[in-house]
């Protein structure tokens, strides 16, 4: 299949130019309802996509394209369980940890799984746990890179502060990560917890391996397998390095790394905010399942948010795209969406192995309102080009007794507006084109109830299902990462060669 040749493309292509000379502020004045009608809600998100160019017709057009490629038969292949990443022969199905599967034995390992890691992180949490010399240990260091830390960092961050144990992240392999994990921390009463999907990553090997000449320098009389633990597909490689197998955790190989937070790979969110808010993010994100699942396409968040992506990228020519979360807790999640869209939709060749004849994933980037309003703020109002944006907003603040949570949400209005309208709002006076702001630039609005477990795993399911959207009308793999690899390889033969 390639997209532009069916006649659904087609008629989005002719609605394009039919906007062309359209501008946001045009649409609105056309349609009093505008607001209303373009306000879109699930059981935990809400979300306004009213300040984008795409009318109601133009909505449904989009809908009728992710229908004609096939999207509800993927979607039911994708929530099944069946092999939907083709070129390793295996299933993508990280719902499966937080929405049962239909399959008693399925359902019943992860469960197992599932209570064996919480069981150990209230165990940790309560001081049940000691090192060598009998002390409780109360500093974790978790070891990982790409979807084995960005998603467990930006979640237990978002969840907010946390007592002891203290929760910390390394993941670069440049020393200075490691060192700052490691600062202050007490040997004595400090974990390593090593996550890697496949217990050969070669950041996580060195900075594991580093950690245990921290111990050995620092404290030599520690059994270090008293201060281990481990998160891996593949035990019996932690089981090579000394860790006990009662404190090797596991999680499916069917589990990608960007989407294993939910797994195993979470046991750092248990850790610092306990079993009851690891409960809470996997129900918020299994309502979002099941809304992705049932709701009708033109209702669908997940879809229409895909769908608006599939719009600006292949009908407006965008390259980039930008979210900026008006919440400090929040700081992470551009981070953490440039590996779940770019790894899985920076692909140049269909299913089929074929070059793509379009353009798919546009480049992801962002920072943390208020402070991107300082900087890149800039760029979005007189930029050159028009950069689709997502604005994440906290509905509580609005609500709140703290004058500055409050103007959070003013201050991220008031430029969602700034970037439709333009100047025009602040009267019809004439500017020097060095002020003038023309706006007609699309954003989008989503509302988080309250920045709590549940909502954050609503939104990052969001995020994922969304992800998935733009591949099928793509019709690309999103689930392997196969240019990933090519650098490691090179690495190990630069690394294997004489005088490395």
């Amino acid at each position: 299949m390639n997209p532009p040749d069916l006649p659904e493309w087609r008629t989005l292509a002719e609605r394009r130019r039919a906007l062309d000379a359209v501008r946001i502020a045009d649409l609105f004045d056309d349609d009093p309802q505008r607001a209303d009608d373009f306000l879109f809600e699930t059981p935990l998100l809400r979300a306004d996509l009213s300040r984008n160019k795409v009318d109601s017709g133009t909505m449904l057009a989009l809908v009728a394209l992710a229908r004609a490629c096939g999207l509800e038969r993927q979607r039911n292949d994708l929530l099944s369980g069946a092999v939907v990443n083709t070129t390793e022969g295996r299933p993508a199905w990280h719902t499966a940890l937080r929405s049962a599967p239909a399959d008693p034995t399925a359902a019943a390992g992860l469960q197992a799984e599932r209570e064996r890691f919480l069981d150990f992180a209230e165990q940790l949490r309560a001081g049940g746990i000691t090192g060598t010399v009998g002390l409780p240990l109360e500093t974790v260091v978790c070891i990982g890179i790409g979807g084995s830390d960005l998603g467990p960092r930006l979640v237990t961050e978002a969840l907010g502060p946390f007592g002891r144990p203290r929760v910390r992240f390394a993941s670069n392999l440049d020393p200075a990560d490691l060192d700052a994990a490691l600062l202050d921390a007490n040997p004595h009463t400090t974990l390593l917890l090593a996550i890697s999907k496949t217990f050969s990553t070669l950041e996580t090997v060195e900075n594991l391996q580093a950690a245990l000449r921290w111990f050995k320098t620092r404290a030599p009389e520690l059994d270090p397998s008293a201060h281990l633990a481990a998160v891996t597909s593949h035990p019996e490689r932690a089981a090579a390095l000394g860790i006990d197998s009662t404190r090797v955790f596991t999680f499916p190989e069917w589990v990608g790394g960007r989407y294993s937070l939910w797994s195993a790979c979470g046991l750092g969110i248990a850790i610092a905010h306990g079993r009851a808010a690891f409960g809470e993010l996997l129900l918020g994100a299994a309502a979002m399942d099941e809304h992705f699942a049932q709701a009708p396409l033109e209702r669908n968040l997940p879809v229409l948010l895909g769908m608006l992506g599939v719009w600006h990228v292949n009908f407006w020519e965008a390259k980039t795209r930008a979210v900026v979360p008006y919440a400090q807790q929040l700081r992470h999640l551009p981070a953490y969406l440039q590996q779940l869209e770019m790894e899985s939709l920076g692909k140049q060749v269909d299913r089929a192995g074929l070059p793509l004849t379009i353009d798919s994933a546009p480049v992801v980037w962002g920072e943390v309102g208020t402070n991107a309003q300082h900087s890149v703020f800039q760029f979005l109002h007189q930029g050159t080009s028009a950069v689709p944006l997502d604005i994440v907003l906290i509905a509580a603040n609005e609500t709140s007794g703290e004058r500055r949570a409050q103007l959070l949400n003013q201050y991220a209005l008031a430029q969602a507006d700034a970037l439709a309208w333009g100047d025009r709002l602040l009267g019809e006076e004439a500017r020097p084109s060095y002020r003038a702001a023309p706006g007609d630039r699309p954003s989008t609005l989503i509302w988080l109830p309250r920045l709590d477990a549940r909502s954050v795993g609503a939104l990052l399911a969001l995020y994922e299902h969304r992800t998935f959207v733009q591949s099928v009308v793509w019709n690309i793999n999103a689930f392997d990462q196969w240019g990933v690899e090519i650098g490691k390889q090179l690495l190990a033969r630069r690394a294997q060669a004489p005088g490395a």
